[in-house]
Order: structure tokens, then C-alpha cells, then sequence
């Protein structure tokens, strides 16, 4: 080779990322919000995660990021969580957070503890826990706090003190020109001596073997401890020019060290295999820590970031992160050889080992198909079909596109872009032939018998064809439409020799009796519900089928003693494999074990799958607010939580601790008494509620990890009414109400006494009116009848009066005759005149003209006579002395003697009228 430097600096990039690495996570410093350095990690029981970063404590529940200043707002550089406690020591301060009640950590400063003081300047780099006590180390100090009495006080002193390690229940501390310390009854002793370590600053000390322990050095590499021996371990493959920084030794034999510049290496001194991860893959290359959590996930808190190795992943991600291969649309192993037919060209490299990929010559371009049959290795390409061998390949037919290859009787069948074209095994044979009648694509084939073949076509649907013996022309086609709905195209494919058709929706047998397809089917009724993205399916040599969905790949198997298929669902979200739609493909590259192609590289998985579990959901914070203010934090274990009414803003922080790339965790909730709906499915861990009106809400949330829910969750709280709907407001509404409906109760009862009154005095008046028109008609009628009588009375007090008086005047002409018989006529004038009758005549008229007067004229003067009731009742119809003296046959002058005589016995004053006083009784 002229020039080996040139050649390795060329295939340097594809050696460097041709590694197949677990699944890497890196969050950035706009994702947590704080400073750009990590120098240390820890886990808490509850699986949350915290940073000792620049800024502060950064804390992290799967979901959310939270910053927690220390005081003076320095970094800090050490953390360690232990059971309810996270101890961290930054500049001139150390000590421990608590969460208050509303999960809100507070911090508790040890500093002031301190009774001989601090040195000046001192920053804590470390903690370690042994039992109750806490040891914090700074360059000039160990501190212990005694977790139980709270004290603390300084057990070491030393000028430089570089790290310290717990190794065995036992503390170890290296100073600088001295050598490696262990504190024993509370005091420092001398374990190994510079001498021997020879100034090498160790930056990592584990438990090895028995009575042995490892150290990994910064720049000379790792020593094994035995007693108080040193010496050198060797590492396959370990990089003693690379300075490290941070080391970490996990039980499984995996050795995790970061680098100053070079990124991360994991070593497995089991295997003596190891994996490097470096920028790209990492978004910084120096590895200020190592910290395994409790999933054995691998965290780097990196010199700008952070980042998440998951090394215990059943799933290995190739990333071909500068497009050197391309988009992954085929893949196989044969022969103790890896190929991958990409959209760049068919690339290769030993299944077995660390090889990087090489291009197979002349195939650069888009690979379709790789095709193993009979012994021969065929490949689908953009420019025909290549033949390959090993690592070499020939263009054996050039032509408008090659999709796939088939076995057909003693030759090869090829779909092509426009058509189908047959070519013979024999090498004396001749070229490929294109079948005639048939120009349509054929990248989907299946081969029923040697005479009868299957193609689906994205437009046309399903074709069957039968083709002459000889294989040059095609002597019966018939078509059988598909669903409209079907996504790219429907797929054909054969599983338990039926043959079937996919759609993104259903899946379809042929039932040979009928001549039909049918979605009728078990494999159908099985994968029914199921979010498959496309028609795309495939059955791979293990006679397993598989298809693809949003977040799982989905397996079919066939049970080997129940003979049922079996559907195993594989947790891989679509945004980890993107390839364009209705190209999903994957492959058997060993036993049990499966490469899935994507656009940016593959991933390989072996099943069953090893599962890893997740933290449990919990609700990590709840905040509440009123319009317009910022929110603050309540508390999270009560039995109610009591809202003014103001404050009707309410924002719930949840979270599952995953840590795995590849585990989709989602998360639904609802309020209950306010929506009984839960929501769709999400994967943000925060739920905000504004403007609630008041009333009692349960909050439920639930997750979901790969498609397995979780429990539910809940939290009550409650909104207060405001004032002027509170209970004692609503009981004064209450008695206003009643004391309304009372006054209007009262207002119309008075009202309706008022209307009652007025109609009874209407009634009265009514009443009234008529008795007054009753009485005033009586009145009338009695007027008119004592005009009647008075008229008859004073008619036949006249006539009286009449007579008498011509009886009178007869009386005195006939005195001058005075003869016997004249006297005899005189006595009978005068028996007329006296007549007794007359008088009874006449009183009796006047009782039934006025029949109250004689007795009102008698109860005032009782002591009236007869006579005197006479002349009174002739004084009563206004009779004059002249009239009155013919009704009593006497003179007028003796009527005026009477007059006389009546004035005094009724005592009457001189004033009086008598006649007027009369005719007023």
C-alpha cells in the first residue's frame, strides 16, 4: 500500500462509528437550565436523579429539571443521596437538603457545626456514607457528620488530599507525595506508600476480587491492590495515552472510565471487549463523573451536559452519524459476513468482532434486496442485479432496477421497476428475459409453485399470475383488488404456507375454495387494534412475522404445542427508526437475534427481551396560583387541599424515573367533578388547570410504559366560593330570602286584607247604598203614604171642620126660628158637632199618619190629658185656632185659653212657637 497513513485516516471515521452502542440520552444545558459543568451524580430512593452542577443542586425526576441554589449562589461540586437526605459540599459550605412538605428540597448548612472553623477558600469534592456518618472531603479536610447527634468535626488534616474512595465499609483518602490513607478508629492511617504508588494520582478505587481491590490511575493506567501491594493490571485495549478523569467499577465486570478530551470508555473485563463514546455520540468529551443508577444505567456528568449510557439495553443502536453508509433497507448475515444494502451501496463487515464496514466495489448506489438463494447471493439494485461473492461483486444484469430476486424451478425470477425478467441457473443459459404482458412493478413477489407466482402493486392491487413452462410470457393474470386505504402499497407474503396480503389496516388470506381474499382470518382477528404504520410485513427464516408500528415492533409466532399464534410486542418508538414509509425492514442475523434498518444506521435486539424496570409514577410537585401571580408550591401529602377562591390556578408536576431511550412513557389524567374524561395520552409529566370555578376536584393521573399502565394516582383539592357564595353568605341570603318572602308574605297578606277590607267596605258601602236605597224607598214610601194619610187626614179634618162649620151656621139660622122641632134638629147639629166618633175617626187617621207622636208627646209630658193630646194633634197638622175651635165646638178664643194652658204644662219658654214645638216632635 503506498500510503497506510492516508488509508487509515480515510477509513478512520467509519472504524470510529461502526461500533454497535447501547442507547445514549444527552441532555443539553438549555434542557436542564443551569451551568455547563457536572461534576458529580447520585440517585435517591425515589430514583430521582441529582447533579452537583456549576449553578447549583440540579435535580431530576425523568421529566423535569429543578435548580436549587446553594447559599452565595456557588457551584456545587459534590453530591451523594442517601435515604431521605442529598448532602452536597460547594465552596466554603457544606451540608444536606431536605424535601419540605410540598417536595420543595431545603437546604441545612453544616458549616457553622464546625467548632475549630473552616479554612479559608475550601470547596468539598466528595462524599461518602458509612453507617451514620457522613464524610465530606475537601483538599485540606475530612469532615464527619454524625447523621444521628448532627455534630460534626474535622478527622483528617492534611495539606492536599486529591480523592476519596469506600471500599469494603472502609474510607480511603490519597494525599499528594504521601501515598493512599484508610481512616481506622476515626483517625487517618498510612495504607500504601508514595513509594510505591509513585505520585500517581488515583482517581477511582473498587472492590475487585477477594481481599483485592482495583485503582484506576488518571494517566497510567489500572493497578491491582492486594494487601498493601501495587501493581499493575492490564486492560485489553486500554488507552494509556488518554488522560482520565472520573472512574466508575460496576459489578458485572464493566469499567467505566471519562476521559479529559477523549470522551467515554467501557471496558468489560470479562470479556476483554470494550466500546468507546465520544462526540458526536456524546455532546462533550471530557467526563468530569461516573455514576451508575439503579437500572445500570451509566450517567456522565460532562464538562458542558449530561449524558445517559444505557448499558443494560436488550437494544444496540448503530448510528451512521456522517451518512458513510446510508439508510439501512436490507440486511444478512452469511457466511460469517454482516451485509447492508443501503441506499449508498451494499457494505459489509465481520458478524463476529469490531470490524468497521467496508463497501462491496463497485455497488455504489440504492440496494433494495439481498437475496440468499441456493447458495448464491443476489442483490436488488438501482442499476440491475449484482452476484455476490464474499466480498466482491459483479453486475450480472444491467438494467431499468432490480427490486427483488426469487427461486423459480431452476432459474431465478426478478421483479424489476418495469416488469419481470426469468433468467436460467445453467451457466450456458442465456441472459435474463423479460416475461412479456406484464410491464408493471414487482418489488413484492411470492412464489406459490413453479408455475404460479404472486405480486402485490401499490396502485393495482394483488396479481396472480400463471406463467408458460418455459418462462418467457405470462399465460393467465388475475387481479384482486385491495382497500383504498391501504398506505404505500399492500405487501404480499406467505406464513404457514398461506398466503396473505397487509394493509396499515388488516390483513387478508387467500381462501383457494372461494378464490378470494379474506380479512377473516386468526392472524387478522390477532393483530386487530393494533397501530401499524404501514402494510409492511415480513416472515423471516425463524418462520416469525412481524410488522411495524408507532411505538412497537410487532412479532407473530406460531406456539409449538398449542399451535396458536402468539403476538409478542416490541417497545421501539417510530422516532428511533424512521425510514420511509412502506420500506421497513428487518432481518434474523442469529439466533433469536434481529437487525431493524433505519435511515440514520440500525439497531439490533435479541429476544425475549431483558427487561428493565422503571421507577414508580408519583406526583412530585403541585403549584397553584391566582390570575396574574406566579405559582407557588403546596403541599403534596394532604388529605384535602383548601383553595381560596382566588386562587383557581392549579399545575400538577408527575413523573415516571425512566431513563431508558428506548421506553416510551406516557401519561393520561382527568379532574374529576370537572371532567370525567381521561385525556389523550402524553408525554409531558405536567397537567395545568386555570380558572376553575369553585367546587371539589379529585385529580387522577395515570402512565403508561410500553404500553403497560400503571396504577392511578390522585389528589384532592377543593376551590373555595368567594364571599359573596360562601356557606355563611348563602345563610344570610337565606334568612333575607325568608325574611323577603316573609315581608312579601306580610305585604301581601296586607295587600290581601286591604283588597279583602276594601271589597267588605265596598260590600258595606254597597250594602248600604242599597239598604239607603231600601230605606230611601221605604222613606219614600212611607212619604208617600203619610202624604197620603196626611192628605186624608187633613181631607177628612176638613170635611170635619167643613161640617161642622155649616152645621154651625145652620145651628144659628135656626135659633131664630126656634120651634120644637128646630130645637130638636139644633141638638142633633150639636150631637154631630160633639160627635164622640168623629174625634176616634180622626185620632185614628193621625196614628196612621204620624203613629209615634202621641207617644214621644207623652213620654215628655206624661201629664197630658186627652183633650190635650187633641189639641196637640191638631197643633200637629198646623191647624190654626180658627180651624181647630169647629173640630172641638168651641170658640176660637177658648182654642187660644188651651193654647194657653198646654204652653204651661209643657213648661214651653215664651220664645217657643208652640205649634213649632209640635210639629218638631
Amino acid at each position: 500500500m503506498r500510503n497506510p497513513v492516508l488509508f487509515f485516516l480515510l477509513f478512520l471515521p467509519l472504524a470510529l462509528y461502526s461500533q454497535e452502542l447501547p442507547p445514549v440520552i444527552n441532555f443539553s444545558q438549555n434542557q436542564y437550565d443551569a451551568g455547563n459543568q457536572n461534576w458529580m451524580i447520585s440517585q435517591g430512593e425515589n430514583k430521582h436523579i441529582y447533579v452537583a452542577n456549576n449553578s447549583g443542586l440540579l435535580q431530576f425526576d425523568g421529566e423535569h429539571w429543578n435548580l436549587y441554589e446553594v447559599p452565595g449562589g456557588t457551584a456545587v461540586r459534590s453530591v451523594l443521596a442517601s435515604q431521605k437526605k442529598i448532602y452536597t459540599g460547594s465552596y466554603m459550605d457544606f451540608g444536606y437538603w431536605e424535601a419540605n412538605p410540598a417536595g420543595e428540597l431545603q437546604y441545612n448548612s453544616l458549616k457553622d457545626s464546625v467548632i475549630t472553623g473552616m479554612y479559608d477558600g475550601e470547596q468539598f469534592w466528595d462524599i461518602k456514607k458509612l453507617g451514620e456518618h457522613v464524610v465530606y472531603q475537601s483538599h485540606q479536610r475530612l469532615y464527619s457528620f454524625n447523621v444521628s447527634t448532627g455534630k460534626v468535626h474535622p478527622i483528617v488534616t492534611e495539606s492536599n488530599i486529591s480523592n476519596l474512595f469506600m471500599v469494603n465499609d472502609k474510607i480511603y483518602y490519597q494525599v499528594v507525595e504521601k501515598g493512599l490513607f484508610v481512616i481506622e478508629n476515626g483517625s487517618g492511617t498510612l495504607f500504601i506508600s508514595n513509594e510505591k504508588i509513585g505520585d500517581k494520582p488515583i482517581i477511582g478505587l473498587f472492590s475487585f476480587a477477594e481481599n483485592k481491590m482495583l485503582a484506576i490511575t488518571r494517566d497510567d493506567g489500572a493497578y491491582m491492590v492486594t494487601g498493601n501491594q501495587w501493581e499493575v493490571f492490564p486492560v485489553n485495549n486500554y488507552p494509556l495515552s488518554v488522560s482520565f478523569f472520573s472512574a466508575l467499577y460496576i459489578e458485572d465486570g464493566t469499567l467505566a472510565l471519562g476521559s479529559i478530551g477523549s470522551g467515554l470508555y467501557l471496558f468489560n473485563l470479562n470479556e476483554s471487549s470494550f466500546y468507546h463514546l465520544s462526540q458526536p455520540t456524546l455532546q462533550n468529551n471530557t467526563v468530569l463523573s461516573v455514576m451508575q443508577d439503579h437500572e445500570g444505567n451509566i450517567w456522565g456528568g460532562l464538562d458542558n451536559g449530561i449524558t445517559v449510557i444505557n448499558n443494560k439495553s436488550p437494544f444496540r443502536i448503530f448510528v451512521d452519524t456522517f451518512g458513510e453508509i446510508g439508510t439501512v433497507y436490507s440486511s444478512a448475515v452469511i457466511n460469517g459476513i454482516r451485509y447492508l444494502g443501503t441506499n449508498q451501496g451494499l457494505y459489509y463487515k465481520e458478524a463476529q468482532g469490531e470490524s468497521s464496514y467496508r463497501l462491496v466495489p463497485g455497488t455504489t448506489g440504492q440496494v433494495w434486496s439481498i437475496n440468499y438463494l441456493d447458495g448464491k447471493l443476489f442483490i436488488g439494485h438501482d442499476r440491475g442485479t449484482f452476484r455476490v461473492e464474499g466480498t466482491s461483486g459483479k453486475l450480472i444484469w444491467e438494467g431499468l432496477g432490480t427490486w427483488t430476486v426469487k427461486k423459480l424451478g431452476s432459474g431465478f425470477l426478478q421483479g424489476h421497476y418495469n416488469g419481470l425478467s426469468y433468467f436460467s441457473d445453467d451457466p450456458l443459459g442465456s441472459g435474463p428475459e423479460y416475461l412479456k404482458d406484464f410491464h408493471l412493478s414487482s418489488r413484492n413477489i411470492i412464489v406459490e409453485n413453479d408455475s404460479i407466482i404472486w405480486i402485490s402493486h401499490y396502485h393495482k392491487g394483488i396479481f396472480r399470475l400463471k406463467l408458460d413452462k418455459d418462462y418467457s410470457r405470462i399465460e393467465n393474470i388475475e387481479n384482486y383488488p385491495t382497500e383504498n386505504n391501504f398506505g404505500f402499497e399492500p405487501q404480499i407474503f406467505v406464513m404457514d404456507q398461506d398466503i396473505y396480503y397487509s394493509t396499515e389496516s388488516a390483513i387478508y388470506r387467500y381462501d383457494k375454495n372461494e378464490n378470494v381474499f379474506l380479512n377473516n382470518n386468526e392472524l387478522n382477528h390477532l393483530t386487530k387494534g393494533l397501530h401499524r404504520i404501514s402494510g409492511a410485513s415480513q416472515v423471516l427464516q425463524d418462520g416469525s412475522w412481524w410488522s411495524f408500528g408507532r411505538d412497537e415492533l410487532y412479532s407473530v409466532t406460531r406456539d409449538p404445542f398449542e399451535q396458536k399464534l402468539r403476538l409478542r410486542s416490541i417497545p421501539l418508538p417510530l422516532e428511533n427508526r424512521n425510514i420511509t414509509k412502506g420500506f421497513e425492514n428487518i432481518s434474523l442475523i442469529g439466533k433469536d437475534q434481529y437487525l431493524l434498518g433505519s435511515n440514520v444506521g440500525y439497531i439490533e435486539f435479541s429476544l425475549p427481551l431483558t427487561k428493565i424496570s422503571t421507577g414508580e409514577l408519583t406526583i412530585n410537585a403541585v403549584k397553584t396560583a391566582a390570575k396574574g401571580s406566579n405559582l407557588e408550591y403546596r403541599p403534596l401529602k394532604v388529605s384535602n387541599l383548601d383553595l381560596e377562591n382566588k386562587i383557581n390556578n392549579v399545575k400538577f408536576y408527575f413523573s415516571i424515573p425512566n431513563f431508558q431511550k428506548l421506553t416510551g412513557i406516557q401519561y393520561s389524567y382527568r379532574i374529576l367533578n370537572y371532567s370525567s374524561t381521561w385525556s389523550p395520552w402524553s408525554e409531558y409529566g405536567t397537567a395545568e388547570f386555570e380558572n376553575l370555578p369553585p367546587g371539589s376536584y379529585t385529580f387522577e393521573v395515570k402512565g403508561k410504559s410500553n404500553e403497560v399502565e400503571t396504577g392511578i394516582l390522585s389528589y384532592e383539592f377543593s376551590i373555595a366560593r368567594p364571599w359573596y357564595l360562601s356557606l355563611l353568605a348563602m345563610l344570610g341570603y337565606f334568612l333575607l330570602l325568608i325574611l323577603g318572602l316573609f315581608g312579601v308574605h306580610m305585604a301581601y297578606k296586607r295587600h290581601h286584607e286591604k283588597v279583602i277590607n276594601e271589597r267588605e267596605k265596598n260590600l258595606r258601602m254597597q250594602t248600604l247604598e242599597a239598604e239607603q236605597k231600601i230605606i230611601k224607598l221605604q222613606k219614600d214610601h212611607l212619604e208617600k203614604d203619610m202624604a197620603e194619610k196626611n192628605e186624608q187626614l187633613a181631607a177628612s179634618t176638613m170635611s170635619i171642620i167643613r161640617k161642622n162649620e155649616f152645621l154651625s151656621v145652620l145651628k144659628e139660622e135656626l135659633k131664630h126660628a126656634e120651634t120644637s122641632k128646630v130645637k130638636g134638629v139644633i141638638k142633633t147639629i150639636d150631637k154631630e158637632i160633639s160627635e164622640e166618633d168623629n174625634w176616634k175617626m180622626f185620632k185614628e187617621a193621625f196614628k196612621n199618619a204620624d203613629k209615634d207622636f202621641f207617644g214621644k208627646i207623652k213620654s215628655k209630658h206624661p201629664e197630658l190629658t186627652s183633650n190635650d193630646l187633641r189639641l196637640c194633634a191638631y197643633l200637629r197638622l198646623n191647624l190654626t185656632s180658627k180651624e181647630i175651635a169647629p173640630l172641638i165646638n168651641i170658640s176660637v178664643k177658648s182654642v187660644e185659653i188651651k193654647r194657653y194652658r198646654l204652653r204651661k204644662k209643657m213648661n214651653l219658654p215664651h220664645e217657643i212657637n208652640l205649634t213649632d214645638y209640635i210639629m218638631e216632635l
